[in-house]
C-alpha cells in the first residue's frame, strides 16, 4: 500500500522536504509546480479585472473634471449678472409693465375664461352622459356650471347668449337626475353604484342625507308600481318583489353610515381639485383655472351629511315598506285578476313565496307574517274567485238544457241512431276503431244530439273543475322547507310553513271548491226538478210520448253528470231522489196505453158467458196452466213502449219502480171480478160451442198479427162491440146479462192464475209482501176457495210459465 504524500504547508523548512523518500520528494514537486501554475493563473485574471475597473474609474475622474469647469464658468457668469443694482432696474421695469397692460387686460381674461369653462361644460355633461360616465362627476360639472354661471349673471355686462347656456344646462340637469333615477330603478345596481348616484342627486339638488332617502324610497316605490302595471309579462312581479326586498336591504346597508361617509368626502376637497375634473378636454383649465377666480377654485359643496340617525332611517324606511308592501299587494291582486288560468296563479305563487323566504330573515323593516299574510290572502282570495266562477260555469249547463227544451222538435231531437244502421256497420277501423267505438257508445246509451250537446258543455265544465282539483293537489304535495332560524322565531306564523302554505291553503281551497260545486249542483238539480215539475204540469203527460222523451233526454242527461261527477264534491248520492222521480214519470207515460188496452180487454172477458181458454186447462182437477191473451198482450205492450224509449234508460232501478207502479196500476184491474146472473127466457147462459171456440182462437192468435193489424182489430173492436157475440151462422146470441155461476168462477180462477203469472213478472227483490197486486190475489184466492195442494199446483204452474216465457220480455225481466 502506497504511503500518502506529505502536505508541503505543514513543513516548517526547505531541508524538511527530503527527509522522505525520492518518490514522495517527486510527488510534492509535481504538487508544487501544479499550485503555482494555478495561483499563477488567478492572479493573471484578477489583475486583468482590476485594471477594466481603474481604466473606468480614470475615464470617470475625466469627466467630473469637465463637469466642475462648466459649473465653474456658470457660477461665474451668474455672479457677474447678479449685481444689485440690475436686479433692481428688472423690478422696476416688471412694476411698470403690471401697472400699464397686466391690471388692464385682467378683467378681460377672467370673463373670457369663465364663458370659455362654462360653455364647455354642458359638453362635457353630454358626453359623459352619452358614453356612459360617472353621473357624480356630471353632477360635479353641473355644480361647477352652476356656480359660473351665477357669477356671470351678476356682472352688468352680461354675455348674450348665457340665457342659451342656462336652458341647456337645466336640460342637462334634468337628463343627470334622468340617469340617476335610473340607476336608482335598477335591481342590478350595486351598492358602490346607488352610492356614487345618491352622491351625485345631493350634488345636483342641494340634498342632504333624509332628502336623498325620501327621494330613493320614491323612485323605488315608483318603479315598483310601474313593474305592477306591466301587461303580458308573467314575471313583472317577481321582479316587483325583489326591487322591494334589495331597497330595504340597500337601505340597511347604505343609511345612514355609508351614505354619511361618502358626502362627507365630497366636502374635504374643492371640485376644481379633483383629477377627473382637471382631465376633461372640454373645460381645458390648464389655460383657464387660474383666471376663474378663488371663490370658484376652493369652492367646496356644503351638504348636510349628518341629519340622518339611524332611528330616523329605520322609521322612514318601516312606513315605506309598509306602503310599498300594500302597494305590491294591491298590483298583484291586480294581476291575478286578468289571469283566468289557475296553474299560472299558483306557478306565480310559488315563485313569490321561495323568493321572500330567501331573503326575509335578513329583512327586519317588515313584518314578516304581514307579508306572508298579505301574499296568502292575494292568492287564495283570486283562486277562491276562479273557483266560484267555474263552479257557476254548471248554470250554462242548464240554460243549454232549457234551450233545447224549449226548441224540441218532434221526430229530430228524440231520434237516437239504431245499433244496426249503415252509418255503424260502414264504419272503419282506423286508430284502434276509436270512431266504432264512440258510434257504439252513441247508440248502447242512447246519447242524442241534445244529449251530445248537453255532455260537451257539461265535459268542458268538468275539465275546469278538475283542473282546479289538480291545482289543489299540486298545492298540498308542494314541500315548503322550515329554516333553522325561523324555529326560534316569537312568531308563531312562521314556526311550520308547511302547515300554513300546505295544509291550511290547501284545506281553504279545497272546501271552499266542495261548497261551490255542492251549491251549484244543488241549483242545477232544482232546476232539473223545475223540469220535471212544469212535465208533471202537463195535462196529457201519461198519453203525450213527446213528454216521455223529454222526460228521457232528462233522465240521460242526468245520468250523464252523475256518472262523471267530480271527486270533489262531498255527496255522490245526492242524485237518487231525482233520478226516482224521473224514472216513475217515465213509468207513468209507458204504463198508460197498455193499462187502457189492458183495462178494455178484461172488461170484455169478465161479460162473456163462457170462458175461452177453459178447453186449455190441465190436470185433475182441470186448472190453468196458460194466461189469458190480454196478460200476456199487456206485458207485451209494455215492453214494446219500454223499447220505444231507448233500452239504456232501463236499468235495473228503472226497472224495478216500473214494475212497482204496475202492480199498483194491475191491481184494480186484476180486482174487478165478475157476477154471475139468473138466466132469461128460460135459456142459461152457455153459449154454442163453435161461437166460444172462433172467439177463443181469434183473441189467441191476435196477438201474432202485426202491431198495425192489431191496431186496426182494436179499433174495430171498439166500434163494434156486438160483433164478437154475434155468430157466424147469423143466430141471435142467448138473451142474458152475464155469465152463470160456474163460468164466473171459471173466470176467477183463470183471473188467480193471470195474477199469480203477473205477479211473477213484476216481483221485485225487496219488494214489500203485501202491496195492491198480493192483496188482490189474496181475494181472489178466498174467493175461490181452492184446496190448498190445487193452490199450490197453480203457483207452481204460472212461475213455470213465466220462467219459459221471460225472455221475451227482455227490458221487464
Amino acid at each position: 500500500m502506497a504511503t500518502e504524500a506529505p502536505d508541503p504547508k505543514t513543513f516548517a523548512s526547505w531541508e524538511d522536504a527530503f527527509q522522505y523518500p525520492i518518490a514522495a520528494v517527486r510527488g510534492m514537486e509535481r504538487q508544487l509546480r501544479n499550485d503555482i501554475a494555478s495561483n499563477r493563473e488567478k492572479l493573471r485574471s484578477l489583475v486583468g479585472a482590476s485594471y477594466r475597473h481603474l481604466l473606468g474609474t480614470a475615464e470617470t475622474i475625466l469627466e467630473m473634471d469637465s463637469q466642475m469647469q462648466s459649473v465653474e464658468t456658470y457660477l461665474g457668469d451668474m455672479g457677474v449678472r447678479c449685481n444689485s443694482r440690475l436686479l433692481d432696474k428688472k423690478a422696476a421695469n416688471l412694476r411698470a409693465w403690471n401697472e400699464d397692460i397686466k391690471v388692464r387686460d385682467k378683467e378681460r381674461y377672467v370673463l373670457a375664461s369663465q364663458l370659455a369653462v362654462l360653455r364647455g361644460c354642458p359638453e362635457a355633461i353630454l358626453r359623459l352622459l352619452k358614453g356612459g360616465g360617472s353621473v357624480l362627476q356630471a353632477a360635479r360639472i353641473l355644480v361647477i356650471s352652476r356656480l359660473l354661471h351665477k357669477k356671470l349673471s351678476q356682472r352688468t355686462d352680461t354675455p348674450p347668449y348665457l340665457e342659451i347656456l342656462r336652458n341647456r344646462l337645466a336640460s342637462l340637469r334634468r337628463k343627470i337626475l334622468s340617469r340617476i333615477d335610473r340607476r336608482f330603478k335598477s335591481s342590478d345596481s350595486s351598492e358602490s353604484v346607488l352610492v356614487e348616484a345618491m352622491c351625485a342627486f345631493s350634488l345636483a339638488t342641494s340634498s342632504s342625507a333624509t332628502d336623498v332617502l325620501r327621494h330613493f324610497h320614491h323612485v323605488r316605490h315608483s318603479a315598483m308600481s310601474e313593474l305592477g302595471k306591466v301587461k303580458n309579462d308573467d314575471k313583472s312581479m317577481f321582479k316587483a318583489l325583489a326591487l322591494l326586498v334589495k331597497t330595504l336591504r340597500d337601505c340597511h346597508d347604505i343609511f345612514p353610515t355609508h351614505l354619511a361617509r361618502a358626502l362627507e368626502q365630497l366636502k374635504t376637497t374643492p371640485l376644481l381639485q379633483f383629477s377627473d375634473i382637471r382631465s376633461l378636454m372640454e373645460l381645458n383649465l390648464d389655460v383657464h383655472q387660474r383666471w376663474l377666480g378663488e371663490d370658484i377654485n376652493g369652492f367646496t359643496p356644503y351638504i348636510r351629511h349628518d341629519d340622518l340617525q339611524r332611528t330616523d332611517a329605520t322609521r322612514l324606511l318601516a312606513n315605506w315598506a309598509k306602503n310599498a308592501f300594500s302597494s305590491f299587494l294591491g298590483h298583484l291582486r291586480h294581476k291575478l285578476e286578468a289571469v283566468s288560468n289557475p296553474a299560472i296563479i299558483i306557478d306565480l305563487r310559488q315563485g313569490i313565496l321561495e323568493l321572500w323566504f330567501s331573503d326575509q330573515r335578513q329583512l327586519i323593516a317588515i313584518d314578516a307574517s304581514e307579508v306572508l299574510e298579505g301574499v296568502r290572502s292575494a292568492f287564495n282570495d283570486r283562486l277562491q274567485d276562479l273557483i266560484h266562477q267555474q263552479s257557476t260555469g254548471l248554470e250554462d249547463v242548464a240554460s243549454t238544457i232549457d234551450s233545447l227544451l224549449e226548441q224540441w222538435e218532434v221526430g229530430v231531437s228524440d231520434v237516437c241512431p239504431t245499433m244496426w244502421d249503415d252509418a255503424i256497420t260502414s264504419t272503419g277501423t282506423d286508430l284502434g276503431g276509436k270512431a266504432l267505438k264512440e258510434g257504439l257508445s252513441i247508440r248502447a246509451y242512447g246519447r242524442t244530439m241534445p244529449v251530445q250537446v248537453v255532455s260537451v258543455a257539461y265535459s268542458k265544465w268538468l275539465d275546469g273543475i278538475r283542473k282546479l282539483e289538480d291545482v289543489i293537489k299540486k298545492v298540498r304535495e308542494k314541500r315548503w322547507t322550515d329554516d333553522i332560524d325561523d324555529l326560534g322565531d316569537d312568531d308563531d306564523i312562521l314556526e311550520n310553513k308547511q302547515v300554513l302554505l300546505g295544509e291550511d291553503d290547501p284545506r281553504l281551497l279545497q272546501e271552499t271548491l266542495q261548497k261551490s260545486v255542492e251549491q251549484t249542483f244543488h241549483k242545477f238539480q232544482h232546476q232539473m226538478r223545475l223540469h220535471v215539475e212544469e212535465l208533471q204540469a202537463t195535462d196529457d203527460l201519461s198519453s203525450n210520448p213527446t213528454a216521455g222523451h223529454k222526460l228521457c233526454f232528462l233522465l240521460r242527461v242526468w245520468r250523464e253528470m252523475t256518472n262523471d261527477i267530480p271527486s270533489s264534491y262531498p255527496n255522490p248520492n245526492f242524485e237518487s231522489t231525482l233520478t226516482s222521480d224521473l224514472r216513475s214519470q217515465l213509468s207513468n207515460v209507458v204504463l198508460h196505453q197498455p193499462l187502457l188496452r189492458c183495462r178494455k180487454r178484461v172488461s170484455k172477458t169478465s161479460s162473456q158467458q163462457r170462458l175461452q181458454a177453459r178447453v186449455l186447462w190441465e190436470g185433475d182437477p182441470q186448472l190453468p196452466v196458460l194466461p189469458s191473451p190480454y196478460a200476456f198482450r199487456l206485458l207485451h205492450d209494455v215492453v214494446r213502449s219500454m223499447a220505444g224509449f231507448g233500452p239504456d234508460v232501463w236499468t235495473p232501478q228503472a226497472v224495478k219502480i216500473l214494475q212497482q207502479q204496475m202492480r199498483r196500476s194491475i191491481a184494480p184491474i186484476m180486482g174487478q171480478l165478475p157476477e154471475a146472473q139468473s138466466p132469461i127466457n128460460g135459456h142459461d147462459s152457455k153459449s154454442p160451442p163453435d161461437i166460444n171456440q172462433v172467439t177463443d182462437a181469434t183473441d189467441d192468435t191476435d196477438i201474432l198479427r202485426p202491431q198495425s193489424e192489431q191496431h186496426n182489430f182494436e179499433k174495430v173492436d171498439e166500434k163494434h162491440p156486438d160483433l164478437e157475440q154475434t155468430p157466424p151462422d147469423g143466430d141471435a146470441p142467448t138473451a142474458s146479462k152475464g155469465p152463470s155461476e160456474e163460468v164466473v168462477r171459471y173466470i176467477k180462477i183463470q183471473r188467480l192464475f193471470n195474477t199469480l203469472y203477473l205477479q211473477n213478472a213484476t216481483s221485485t227483490v225487496g219488494s214489500s209482501t203485501d202491496d195492491a197486486l198480493d192483496h188482490t190475489q189474496g181475494t181472489i184466492e178466498t174467493d175461490v176457495q181452492l184446496p190448498n195442494i190445487d193452490m199450490k199446483r197453480l203457483k207452481k204452474s204460472a212461475e213455470a210459465y213465466w220462467k219459459r216465457t221471460e225472455l221475451l220480455f227482455a227490458l221487464l225481466a
